[in-house]
């Protein structure tokens, strides 16, 4: 049996290919078993016409005819040496789209799988803390003080001017209600109580989720791509006593210092709008302040504090550690630290005020 050939012209190029596809494609409308496309008499070619050859064989597969190419010149040769022909022919694959269900939990399994390596992360940090000094593994002091130097030091700046403009803001919207019912000594108790109790903590775990999470995310996941955690365990190096635990007190103690200067800095700045707009003097802005504020309240947000840091570097590295595609794995951890840092700060945030309430 007899297949039809194609005989290609002397040039293949822009302005030809479409006849030559036009001669394929009425080949192919008889649906013979073999197309041969002779192109032995080619001399001068270009890329539109080798796209034209490579259409033609795409359109033969999809109709089930096999097309054999017969007399190519070395140079055609090596033109299709560059790419993979067979992958230009192949038909695109069909992708089954997912059912609701699959792809709700195809969202939802990586956030409960990060939230289980949290949980994990926490509980054995807390167990290195408490069991780990009576089976003679101190808490790394050195490591201690350089991650803590990063943390606090680093970010106080930033921590203080945040504190000193939201307390200009917070007595700034205090004054305009109250000063209504000329009851603008009232300012202090606004900006004492809101600061002290909720936003300080608040806005200084936030702070510390964007620098110190990120960067705890980022610097255990470059570890993990660099194969330096592997390094350190073959050592016999414990990761979670020499890297995590540090980063988690660290964090801890410099949401408890930071905390501190954003409250008295935004006092500060409230104090300072009272002074120079409101007419109210120190003394009896301090006066007022004092009795506005509780020991407990100090203890509380210092509490506070302390949980917002805790986790703070949790997230950080527990999500560091689990970095896998390379340097796009890296920059993942590193945005979703943030994110879920924040999350689950508003999250612990929301237990202790219920806690509060409850408790009277």
């Amino acid at each position: 049996m007899s297949h039809p050939t194609i005989t290609a012209a002397a040039t293949l190029d822009r302005s030809t290919v479409g006849g030559l596809v036009a001669d394929i494609d009425r080949e192919l409308r008889a649906r013979p078993a073999r197309v041969t496309l002779d192109l032995g008499a080619v001399e001068a070619f270009d890329s539109a016409g080798l796209g034209g050859v490579v259409s033609g064989m795409r359109r033969a597969t999809e109709a089930g005819v096999e097309l054999k190419l017969r007399g190519m010149s070395q140079s055609m040769l090596d033109f299709f040496s560059l790419v993979s022909v067979q992958r230009l022919v192949k038909a695109d694959p069909v992708v089954d789209r997912p059912d609701p269900v699959t792809r709700v939990g195809m969202f939802v399994e990586p956030m409960l799988d990060g939230a289980g390596a949290v949980l994990r992360l926490a509980a054995q940090s807390v167990h290195e803390l408490v069991v780990g000094p009576f089976r003679r593994r101190l808490l790394r002091l050195d490591r201690t003080a350089i991650e803590i130097d990063h943390c606090a030091a680093g970010a106080l700046p930033i921590v203080a001017l945040i504190a000193f403009l939201l307390g200009l803001i917070l007595a700034m919207q205090a004054y305009v209600q109250l000063r209504v019912w000329g009851a603008e000594i009232y300012i202090a108790d606004m900006v004492g109580v809101s600061v002290l109790a909720e936003i300080g903590p608040l806005m200084t775990a936030i702070v510390l989720a964007a620098r110190s999470g990120s960067r705890n995310a980022a610097q255990l996941g470059a570890m993990v791509v660099s194969e330096e955690i592997a390094a350190l365990e073959q050592m016999g190096i414990r990761p979670l006593a020499f890297l995590v635990v540090p980063k988690v007190v660290a964090c801890a103690f410099a949401a408890i210092t930071l905390s501190v200067v954003f409250d008295v800095t935004a006092i500060g700045g409230g104090a300072l709008f009272a002074w120079a707009v409101a007419d109210i003097e120190l003394d009896a802005f301090g006066e007022q302040l004092r009795t506005a504020l509780h020991m407990t309240d100090f203890v509380v947000a210092l509490a506070k504090s302390a949980t917002f840091g805790a986790f703070v570097g949790v997230v950080g590295c527990a999500l560091g550690l689990r970095v896998r595609d390379g340097s796009e794995g890296v920059g993942r951890a590193t945005t979703n630290s943030v994110v879920l840092g924040i999350f689950v700060i508003i999250v612990v945030d929301a237990i202790f005020v219920t806690c509060q309430r409850m408790l009277g």
